[in-house]
């Protein structure tokens, strides 16, 4: 970590892939262990996408694995914490049971979380959610920056993350919903159409022309200021993903970026926050704003 009078303080949690990345932030989130670690595949994100809100509830850092065996680096990490416990998010087919039947052998308990498809697993991921709140975060379930821009938000809330087509409203959507008073809509019409908009219920749209725009509508909505911001590509899903139960856990934004610049809209916003510190998810080919982020925050 680095710091000086003239330049934010910025810290960068990184490691030569996103499975060790993922660990270098549960390493940072999660210095006195975890009772329980939730488990996502790497390289795909849609079970995921749902898993922040629980993670953040549990206490527990999401960490990532290949999809047919458990990745060794992961597998130390679920070591140092200390976990008794590991939750799967995804079918057989997306984690496959030799990952679940070598984390039993290792002495875990684990339980998966996986519907027939994203929809039915971020419904059954809801309905986990030990939560009062009669508020629900809708995205689309077929690309990750808005669902994990508002992620951090959606967990300090206890409020589920459930997903949609671009224009039908799947049936496990819609049951997840039947108690729910009010719905925030991440996204904009091409990506949750007008007709599925007007079936949810106190419905609110967040949205912009792209994802940085979206990302930065969905953080002046909830934060108007933050002293530390986490900053991950938009690009890619990982490290957001891994990344978002830390912010929620630092009462932090996730703020999305391209490898080295920062759009308008993150710039206006990061501003508006008056934010001085960042922490960089991701390695310099990744993410490298440094100098964009130390002439927004020098006075």
């Amino acid at each position: 970590m680095a710091s000086s009078s003239l330049i934010p303080i910025t810290q960068r949690l990184s490691g030569d892939n996103r499975y060790k990345t993922a660990i270098e932030i549960s390493k940072d989130g999660w210095q006195d262990g975890a009772d329980t670690v939730v488990l996502s595949r790497g390289y795909e994100f849609p079970d995921a996408l749902a898993g922040a809100p629980l993670a953040y509830q549990l206490d527990a850092p999401i960490l990532l694995t290949d999809d047919k065996i458990l990745t060794k680096e992961t597998a130390d990490e679920i070591k140092r914490l200390g976990a008794k416990k590991v939750i799967i998010l995804g079918s057989n087919n997306a984690v496959r049971p030799a990952v679940e039947k070598e984390l039993i052998n290792k002495g875990l308990k684990t339980e998966r979380i996986g519907g027939e498809d994203r929809f039915e697993t971020a419904q059954l991921i809801a309905k986990k959610l030990d939560s009062s709140s009669d508020k629900a975060v809708v995205a689309y379930g077929y690309n990750f920056p808005d669902a994990l821009a508002v992620a951090p938000y959606a967990a300090k809330e206890g409020m589920p993350i459930l997903l949609t087509r671009d224009n039908k409203l799947p049936d496990y959507t819609k049951e997840a919903l039947a108690d729910t008073k009010e719905t925030i809509v991440v996204g904009g019409d091409d990506v949750v159409q007008k007709n599925v908009y007007d079936q949810l219920p106190g419905h609110k749209r967040l949205a912009g022309d792209d994802r940085y725009e979206t990302a930065a509508e969905i953080i002046g909505y909830f934060d108007d200021k933050a002293q530390t911001g986490y900053v991950a590509t938009g690009v890619n899903f990982a490290d957001a993903l891994t990344g978002a139960v830390l912010a929620a856990k630092n009462d932090s934004p996730l703020l999305l970026a391209k490898k080295d610049q920062l759009s308008p809209f993150m710039e206006a916003t990061i501003t508006d926050l008056q934010t001085e510190q960042f922490v960089l998810l991701g390695g310099p080919d990744v993410v490298s704003v440094e100098d964009r982020l130390a002439k927004l925050t020098i006075k």
